[in-house]
């Protein structure tokens, strides 16, 4: 939806952010092709390769695997340079095979703090399982969809995932 400079300014004075789509941006159009070539299937077998050889591995449930989803989690990891080709996505019935990997040098990324059967908070890091992988939660991805206040809660998170990559 276009508004008017008379819309823009109206919601500017009233303090509303406006969100614009970047759907026609050059870049993003790239980043939801490379998502579409390279994003792992949740709930198919995840080899131990690929988990060794990411960066970044994000626990999401069913409910937010849809497109419009991953768009949004394609873009928040590629806003702290993170590229879909070294994301693998989990579901947490695969949780378990983090047991089998043994680094410090990725991040378990949690997109909704019901996934865990302990409440985690979010905003810290922590290790969970028997894995030495550093582990931040967030909130989930349809909660950042339907309420859009709270992506700076979201911003925070990737600021931190972004400071325990870059001091591994």
């Amino acid at each position: 939806m276009d508004l008017t400079a008379r819309q823009l300014s109206s919601l500017q004075e009233m303090g509303i952010t406006v969100w614009s789509l970047r759907g026609q941006d050059k870049v993003t159009s790239e980043l939801v092709s490379e998502t579409r070539e390279t994003s792992t299937v949740i709930d198919s077998i995840i080899s131990n390769e690929q988990l060794l050889n990411c960066q970044c591995i994000v626990l999401i449930d069913d409910a937010q695997h849809h497109e419009q989803a991953k768009q949004l989690l394609y873009a928040m990891l590629a806003a702290i340079d993170i590229q879909a080709a070294n994301v693998v996505l989990l579901s947490s019935t695969q949780l378990p095979q983090l047991n089998n990997i043994v680094s410090t040098q990725k991040v378990l990324f949690i997109l909704g703090a019901e996934l865990l059967d302990e409440p985690l908070a979010r905003g810290a890091i922590h290790q969970i399982l028997s894995s030495q992988i550093n582990t931040i939660v967030s909130l989930g991805l349809n909660e950042l969809l339907s309420k859009p206040e709270n992506k700076i809660l979201a911003w925070q998170d990737l600021q931190l995932i972004k400071s325990t990559l870059n001091h591994r």
